[in-house]
């Protein structure tokens, strides 16, 4: 059961992964770099509370499939699963190597379902190598992108813990 404080907490955090997430298409695709921040609140909800992290994370997509099925999309394999793996791995172990390890491995997942199967070129143009190369190069990509954000989200779990002790 989740409390009415976490569902509460969940509901702001989703709408702030939307936000992020809808500021290329409310604003400009100048700003696309402002996606990234889209996954900052789903890791936190995702820490406090895995369930609702997964609720935050899937109605974020609905949300923005509203707006965007180009963003919507990009938020489902790429933002959102960094926020919401690194959030639940995060939960369950301090363990930094596992919580590398199993986000990474999302990612990656995520990105070559964007990749080779609805074929979206996750890095803006197709990689000439064959696909045992352009796997390893996206996972490659991958943990050094979740060892990267998640230093960043877990420095601001920390600061809106102590502000608002959740």
């Amino acid at each position: 059961m989740i409390s009415t404080r976490i569902i509460v907490i969940g509901g702001l955090l989703t709408c702030l992964s939307v936000l992020f997430q809808s500021v290329p298409i409310l604003f400009s695709e100048v700003l696309v770099f402002v996606t990234i921040l889209s996954a900052l609140p789903i890791y936190i909800i995702a820490k406090i509370s895995p369930k609702a992290g997964a609720a935050g994370y899937i109605i974020a997509a609905i949300l923005i499939m509203f707006l965007s099925a180009h963003e919507g999309l990009f938020f489902l394999c790429s933002n959102g699963i960094v926020g919401l793996s690194l959030g639940v791995c995060h939960h369950y172990t301090n363990k930094k190597l596992t919580i590398y390890a199993i986000s990474s491995a999302a990612l990656t997942i995520a990105l070559s379902v964007m990749n080779f199967v609805i074929g979206i070129p996750v890095f803006g143009m197709k990689m000439p190598y064959s696909i045992y190369i352009q796997l390893g190069i996206l996972l490659l990509f991958s943990w050094i992108y979740i060892i990267f954000y998640f230093y960043i989200a877990n420095f601001f779990f920390k600061i809106i813990n102590k502000m608002y002790k959740i």
